[in-house]
């Protein structure tokens, strides 16, 4: 009998009624936590997540002495609701009565992030390393996008799913069947949307973002603790350098600036511990290539000790849900031996449905 072809819409799972964006298919850009920010253990100390991933696990090179994990909420509930659409997540979409685009610069505030982290470090003062252990919470209060090449990518990310096509005899056997036609074929699947899962970066972007730190004083939990609190704003604004579709990735120019306001409670003259105040203002500008990127940073600290921090960093992307990066420079410090060395790898996990609806 001559085999003919149906064309369908295929899910990233069975028996649905719409076409469907696996999240965790988008690579995690995500370098560091606020719980690792706040005790100033990190590569970089200005950052803008774009995190596609439930679940993100940052480690230093000191591996076992210092992790930290960070968790997305918004993957984790609501997950049948039937607005969960790449349109509402990503905040650009056509408006039903107009049927002009329209954007909701608060979308990003699904991506916000709770984290915690535990890091050995060597303070001021102190004779020994000391474990401290932190809690962040990471919002993107802002965020634009150039609303036509949105819609454009996912108009082309809906076209290339709706036309996977699937022989009528694997139709007619069934669910199981088609599953596993899918499972088969899962690399030309996904080559066809591939050219849809490069990075868009919004034109420009707010974050906000807070941590707060304790310590044991002297390193037994019936010690007391000492406490650092911080809490900033960072700004990005990107510009693609690579106006090509052919291109496999969306090559970009970065610009960061940022401005933070710290209590530290981690200082000690002997046996007394007291507070430091500080508020930093800085920059950074990155270069991204694909699965590399190239920055530098520079912070300003004035307070109760002026100090500064200036770091060249790079970042390199192993697979979509691996990331490792390192920094090289001189850190926040009192004294001349302020140099610093640090690598970090990371790892995005994917927990629960990831999935949202193409409309």
């Amino acid at each position: 009998m001559k085999s003919y072809y149906l064309i369908i819409p295929i899910f990233l799972s069975l028996c649905v009624t719409a076409q469907e964006v696996d999240l965790s298919q988008f690579t995690l850009a995500n370098t560091s936590s606020p719980a690792f920010v706040l005790v100033e253990e990190t590569p970089t100390a200005i950052y803008m997540p774009e995190n596609l991933k439930a679940l993100a696990i940052h480690a230093l090179d000191n591996f076992g002495e210092s992790l930290s994990v960070e968790l997305a909420p918004h993957f984790l509930i609501n997950q049948n609701r039937k607005d969960r659409t790449y349109q509402q997540y990503i905040g650009v979409m056509v408006d039903p009565d107009t049927k002009e685009l329209k954007q909701n610069p608060f979308s990003g505030l699904n991506t916000t992030t709770l984290s915690l982290a535990y890091v050995n470090k060597d303070f001021s003062g102190l004779a020994d390393e000391r474990k401290t252990y932190s809690l962040g919470l990471r919002t993107t209060l802002l965020r634009f996008y150039n609303k036509e090449k949105v819609h454009a990518n996912t108009i082309g990310m809906a076209t290339a799913l709706s036309n996977i096509k699937v022989p009528s005899e694997v139709l007619i056997q069934g669910e199981e069947a088609i599953q596993e036609y899918y499972n088969s074929n899962q690399d030309e699947i996904n080559a066809l949307i591939q050219p849809f899962q490069k990075t868009i970066k919004p034109l420009f972007r707010l974050d906000a973002a807070a941590g707060y730190s304790v310590l044991f004083k002297e390193n037994k939990i019936d010690s007391g603790t000492a406490s650092r609190f911080g809490s900033w704003l960072t700004a990005e604004t990107s510009i693609i350098l690579n106006e090509n579709n052919e291109a496999k990735t969306n090559n970009y120019f970065n610009l960061f600036l940022t401005g933070r306001y710290i209590e530290d409670g981690f200082n000690a003259t002997g046996t007394d511990f007291f507070t430091n105040y500080y508020r930093d203002f800085g920059g950074k500008v990155e270069f991204e290539f694909g699965r590399v990127g190239f920055a530098y940073e520079y912070i300003s600290r004035d307070g109760t000790i002026s100090s500064e921090r200036s770091v060249g960093s790079i970042n390199f992307t192993i697979t979509k849900d691996i990331t490792i990066n390192g920094g090289f420079g001189k850190d926040f410090a009192v004294t001349e031996d302020n140099l610093i060395t640090i690598f970090g790898i990371h790892w995005g996990l994917n927990t629960g449905n990831s999935k949202v609806k193409l409309n």
